[in-house]
């Protein structure tokens, strides 16, 4: 059950689908909605203006998070549910441990499209540290993706511990009753990962918690994870699709690629990251 969100945004004006979207998200969960305004509006530090333009500088600092703060407010005027709006101004080097700190006390961050945001950097680096350091999932809803109630869910299954809270964020998120199916794509068994049976074990663990589970053993044919994942979630009219995010090395995922850095750049419908 959610009852606690927050959503991450660095503007108003592009991010006005989002914030109208993730309002609604919260209005159908019946939940409160904190939306962290994170703001990277300092001049670079590594040009240091004379002392006394200070001030200056000072001013137009304040008058920019002024700004920004009421496009925010204007955004959520309307909204169905009271929105609490939270602004932070600071570095960027610093405003990626804002989202770390906010997913710990949250059931759920949520961040939008590349579109939603001015700072492309903010966006990943604000991702990354959620998903990596809160302890807490995170939802992207990207570009024109509308989520209020998850019905049907997607579970990527590679039998890793990611994986596993995967399915522990989803069976709060997903309503009860709803529909997962567990898709395992290219699956090796073995004794400590999937076993003679990919994908039963954790279908075994859904089904008792109410959910209809079916498991599919998927081939990517070439294609990536993330994008065979994408597919079989789209032929199937899923709400969401959930996956554990960052489960190999970063040094791995930045020489190779991986399924989390794909879904994080390149995403069609909602994704629930956990990790």
């Amino acid at each position: 059950m959610l009852k606690d969100l927050v959503a991450i945004v660095d503007n108003g004006e592009a991010a006005r689908g989002f914030i109208e979207r993730a309002t609604a998200f919260a209005a159908a969960q019946e939940a409160h909605l904190a939306i962290s305004l994170m703001m990277d509006i300092f001049d670079n530090a590594a040009v240091l203006p004379p002392f006394d333009y200070y001030p200056v500088i000072l001013d137009r600092i304040d008058d920019e998070a002024k700004r920004r703060t009421e496009t925010v407010k204007a955004a959520v005027e309307d909204a169905p549910i009271p929105v609490e709006i939270r602004p932070v101004a600071d570095a960027l080097a610093y405003l990626g441990g804002v989202s770390r700190v906010e997913g710990r006390y949250a059931d759920l961050l949520l961040i939008g499209g590349a579109s939603a945001f001015e700072n492309q950097k903010l966006r990943r680096r604000s991702l990354q540290a959620a998903v990596t350091g809160s302890g807490g999932p995170v939802l992207v809803l990207p570009d024109e993706a509308r989520l209020e109630r998850v019905g049907r869910a997607v579970l990527g299954w590679d039998a890793s511990s990611e994986a596993r809270r995967a399915a522990r964020d989803l069976i709060d998120v997903a309503d009860p009753g709803a529909v997962i199916d567990v898709v395992c794509v290219d699956p090796e068994p073995t004794a400590e990962g999937h076993g003679p049976a990919p994908g039963s074990d954790i279908a075994r663990h859904l089904a008792r918690h109410g959910f209809k589970v079916d498991v599919h053993v998927v081939s990517s044919t070439g294609r990536r994870v993330s994008v065979a994942l994408q597919d079989f979630a789209n032929e199937t009219g899923a709400d969401v699709l959930a996956i554990g995010a960052f489960a190999h090395s970063r040094v791995r995922d930045i020489l190779l690629g991986g399924v989390t850095r794909d879904l994080i750049d390149d995403v069609g419908l909602p994704v629930l990251m956990s990790r």
